[in-house]
């Protein structure tokens, strides 16, 4: 090995066993049912930002403010 070439620090692989492990958890979890409970999902996602989901969703401010309130959407 050079001088030049860098050995991974001690517990790097412990950190990116856990960061794998984390990754898997957060992935397998089951798809919300409800349609609120996917918007509120969503706007998680998008930081609470209605306006930003709407777009992301082709659809309109309201439309997810609906979505968000657990009302019945019309198409």
């Amino acid at each position: 090995m050079s001088d030049h070439e860098q050995q991974p620090a001690p517990g790097r692989g412990k950190v990116l066993d856990a960061l794998a492990r984390a990754e898997r958890k957060v992935l397998t979890r089951p798809a919300p049912k409800s349609a609120k409970a996917q918007m509120k999902f969503l706007l998680t996602r998008a930081k609470g930002s209605t306006k930003a989901l709407a777009e992301r969703l082709g659809v309109s401010r309201r439309t997810v403010e609906r979505y968000r309130a657990g009302c019945e959407v019309r198409p």
